[in-house]
């Protein structure tokens, strides 16, 4: 028996002062302190120092519990019902002397989280074990309040809510609800623990400048109150106060701009300057909406984008029309310099007015049959029939304008008819051209003739 109080004497004394023990616990659950700060080997003060709420206080001495949540045993000391006031530190005293830290406590919130929105319902179901409903705002840990007690059926009436066939109601949340509700049993052991967390709606616009904007009211909540946050300046503006729009000074940039309507507000025309949140709130001040406005540069109008459609069409056109052009000059400059030389022109026979009395010709130098030529036909304005009379055989009627494409046959000599001109005289070979220059001596035309002539006189330059 010595020997183990010496060993728990080493311990406590030994080596307390530098050995902290930390310890992390759920709220409503319990801190058991180890065995040798216990009864009955430990006989001294316990003490307890918060680290947000209070001073340092006593909570056991001699073995005796000075705190109504310590429970002290032989070999047990436990501290139940933890909260938020109870994360700190933990020390020991023997006899009042030096105190040495021996755990470090920190409350973490293991509630269940729920999250609803502005003006929903809420519903909480309550077990028949337990004894009664509690509940702490958010942030306000001395504000708890009973919602609801088995054995108080009074307090049932209180509150926000309803409880029926053991669920508890609630109605058109808001912040207020926000906050932990703890279900208790009888003697105050905690059984549940919910968090609440009632959120606003959000919405996000894009508009343009010189637009017309309108936000709309969630659920045409009136009265209702508008807080601007410009996203230039983070300074709050209030622009609505219930339902109604303030005065000119009070909104600023937005004079002449802001209306109010039935089922919001509207914007006519939208600046720069308006990008920010707008805050709604119902006449109690609590959130119900927040809007965040985006405005973006004016973007070109509509008959901008169509001139430069218009542009770009027309630019496009241009450059097929000259590639087109440029190509088809290429092409008829290699069609020419692959095309023959032209053929040497036809000799030419000339006929004097007064023909002697026989038409005479002169010899036509021989045809190149290698290469082809075109005949170049002249054609008077007027039709004239020339007459030759050179001898006594029939006259020759020469027809300027023949209405037949064979040209009309020229008189021969002797009583051989007069040849006809074959269809090659049309042919793309050329003849040699005749013209009426004095009296030549030639052989007379025979029906063997190989080419065409073009039998011109002065007779002809009358027009």
């Amino acid at each position: 028996m010595l020997l183990l109080y010496a060993t728990v004497a080493c311990l406590l004394f030994g080596g307390s002062s530098s050995d902290v023990t930390f310890e992390e616990k759920c709220y409503g659950t319990s801190l058991t302190l180890p065995i040798y700060y216990t009864p009955p080997l430990f006989n001294g003060q316990l003490y307890f120092t918060p680290s947000k709420w209070g001073a340092r206080k006593l909570l056991m001495d001699k073995r005796e519990a000075k705190h109504p949540r310590l429970k002290v045993q032989i070999g047990s000391v436990r501290f139940i019902d933890l909260t938020e006031r109870d994360e700190g530190t933990f020390s020991i005293s023997r006899n009042n002397d030096a105190r040495y830290d021996v755990i470090k406590l920190t409350i973490k919130d293991c509630a269940d989280k729920v999250v609803q929105y502005y003006g929903d319902r809420y519903s909480i179901k309550v077990p028949r074990e337990a004894e009664f409903l509690e509940f702490i705002p958010l942030h306000s840990v001395d504000q708890s309040k009973v919602l609801w007690n088995r054995t108080d059926p009074q307090t049932n009436n209180g509150g926000r809510g309803r409880f029926k066939h053991n669920v508890w109601q609630m109605r058109n949340l808001n912040q207020a609800d926000m906050g932990h509700y703890n279900i208790r049993a009888k003697d105050n052991p905690l059984l549940s623990r919910i968090l609440l967390e009632v959120k606003e709606f959000q919405r996000d616009i894009s508009t343009t400048m010189n637009e017309r904007l309108l936000i709309p009211n969630h659920q045409s909540i009136t009265p209702w109150t508008v807080v601007f946050t410009s996203e230039r300046e983070k300074k709050n503006r209030t622009l609505m106060y219930g339902g109604k729009l303030l005065t000119d000074d009070d909104l600023g940039t937005f004079t002449g701009r802001m209306v109010a309507v039935r089922n919001g507000i509207e914007i006519n025309p939208v600046e720069s300057t308006d990008s920010g949140t707008f805050e709604f709130r119902d006449h109690q001040g609590y959130l119900f909406q927040t809007v965040q406005v985006l405005v973006k540069p004016e973007q070109f109008a509509t008959s901008v984008y169509v001139g430069i459609a218009v542009g770009i069409i027309f630019a496009v056109i241009v450059c097929c029309c000259c590639v087109r052009k440029c190509c088809c000059k290429n092409s008829s400059s290699k069609r020419a310099e692959s095309a023959p030389q032209t053929a040497a022109t036809p000799a030419v026979y000339y006929h004097d007015t007064n023909p002697p009395e026989r038409p005479s010709y002169s010899a036509a130098p021989a045809l190149d049959h290698s290469t082809h030529y075109s005949m170049n036909v002249v054609v008077p304005r007027e039709r004239t029939t020339i007459s030759l009379e050179p001898s006594r055989y029939n006259p020759v009627n020469i027809d300027v304008n023949p209405p037949h494409p064979e040209l009309a046959p020229l008189g021969g000599q002797g009583v051989d008819p007069a040849p006809v001109l074959s269809s090659d005289c049309l042919s793309s070979d050329p003849g040699p051209t005749f013209e009426l220059k004095g009296v030549h001596s030639a052989p007379p035309l025979s029906s063997g003739s190989t080419f065409c002539d073009v039998y011109t006189s002065d007779k002809l330059n009358f027009l």
